[in-house]
């Protein structure tokens, strides 16, 4: 009981009035202690040092420092770490690795003897004779890691004022969740890409919105604004693939990517939705005729219309419903696609409509 408490007061007033000396900046990674103990006895004394992998005892002048075997460093860089944590070590050091017996390197005096050994998987330091102090600490640190530099946000580049034109019952989505319905102005930037979705809207309330009005088409297109000068060198490159884009006045169709490059510097600058790049009008009639026969299509046209037009999002499939009065009489996914430019309505070539006949039979049906 007695040593007990004489090794209890020794250890607070040690705590209390040591500093604990750890490396610099610019010198090797510091140590933390976990224990750091001066005592001065005869008697010996028994420490858990269990997920250590270093420490020393100090015995006047000579230092014995001990390392987990599989220790990769070399005896004088295991040396000069603990000289620099602590700056109490003078130059007679030796290395205890892993389990076993060495003295305290002290020339002209007298040695502690240091046994390391494994009991109930505990590693326990043992110190039998006089000495200086131990210091027991956690396991060597990585060096510092550089402190985390918050992202310093990109340049922003130049910026532009563009138009967004969309046709009448239809939207257009960006991936920023902003939507258009035509006629607003939007800040973009130049060579930046934009993606987008068209969308055609409720027709009760003109919304598309994701709680269910309207419905988003399953083709995102890219947008990109760009001067006149690279917008003439594209055009250049566009004409020698004609089937790949489509060149207008103020802008490029990349038909394969679904790609728009707008020139920023043309005189009524606008994003152009036009139909057969982006959607296609739907006309829907019926065998035997329209009278009291209708078409609906959910989220869009919750109240089926009778001979409806409707905008669809080119490249989507859409499910719509044939009514005879109030009665559903017929359902049909409809793929949006371009018109091929063949189509007559009233005797007069359309190529910006394309037409579904309810109960008519397919091609192949009627050929057999």
């Amino acid at each position: 009981m007695k040593k007990t408490l004489v090794f209890v007061l020794a250890l607070i007033m040690v705590l209390a009035a040591l500093p604990v000396v750890g490396a610099s900046a610019d010198e090797a990674p510091a140590i933390n202690y976990s224990e750091h103990f001066t005592l001065n006895s005869d008697t010996g004394y028994d420490y858990d040092i269990t997920g250590s992998s270093i420490a020393w005892v100090k015995q006047a002048n000579g230092t014995l420092i001990w390392v987990a075997e599989d220790d990769a460093r070399s005896d004088a860089e295991i040396i000069d770490q603990a000289k620099k944590a602590d700056a109490s070590l003078k130059d007679e050091n030796a290395v205890l690795r892993g389990f076993g017996t060495a003295k305290t390197p002290n020339g002209n005096g007298s040695q502690a003897t240091v046994t390391v050994y494994a009991a109930d998987g505990k590693t326990i330091l043992s110190i039998d004779g006089k000495y200086s102090h131990c210091v027991m600490a956690l396991a060597q640190d990585a060096e510092p890691a550089e402190p985390e530099q918050p992202e310093v946000p990109a340049e922003e580049g130049e910026k532009a004022n563009l138009r967004i034109d969309v046709p009448l019952k239809m939207a257009v989505a960006f991936e920023d969740g902003t939507v258009y319905y035509g006629g607003e102005m939007k800040e973009v930037e130049v060579g930046k890409e934009y993606h987008f979705q068209m969308c055609s809207v409720n027709w009760e309330n003109g919304i598309y919105d994701e709680n269910g009005n309207g419905i988003a088409g399953t083709v995102v297109y890219t947008m990109v604004v760009v001067h006149r000068d690279e917008f003439n060198e594209l055009v250049a490159a566009a004409k020698e693939d004609p089937e790949r884009y489509t060149v207008k006045g103020i802008d490029i169709i990349d038909n394969k990517e679904k790609k728009i490059i707008i020139n920023i510097d043309a005189k009524d600058t606008h994003l152009e939705t036009d139909v057969n790049n982006f959607f296609m009008a739907y006309r829907f009639h019926f065998v035997g005729g329209d009278y009291n026969k209708k078409t609906g299509i959910a989220q869009v046209i919750n109240t089926p219309v009778e001979s409806l037009s409707v905008n669809l999002p080119l490249g989507s499939t859409i499910t719509c419903k044939a009514y005879k009065g109030d009665e559903e009489i017929d359902t049909a996914d409809v793929l949006v696609v371009n018109n091929s430019g063949e189509g007559v309505y009233d005797n007069v070539e359309l190529t910006s409509v394309n037409d579904f006949t309810w109960g008519e039979k397919p091609v192949a049906e009627e050929t057999e």
